[in-house]
């Protein structure tokens, strides 16, 4: 069998693909899990965004 050789920008773009794929993932998960949170406990979320909005300000 032949073997085939990959071209040199294969493996950069594959990297990327895997890179920004984990990343999108991770995102997707992190809305959900807030999502969760959200719906769970609604009066501490407020709070919580309260105090964050409070320090930022």
């Amino acid at each position: 069998m032949r073997k085939k050789l990959f071209s040199g920008k294969t493996i950069p773009v594959l990297f990327d693909v895997v890179v920004w794929g984990g990343f999108a993932a991770f995102l997707f998960a992190t809305y959900i899990a807030c999502q969760t949170l959200i719906d769970r406990f609604p009066g501490s979320f407020n709070k919580l965004i309260g105090m964050l909005q409070d320090f930022v300000a």
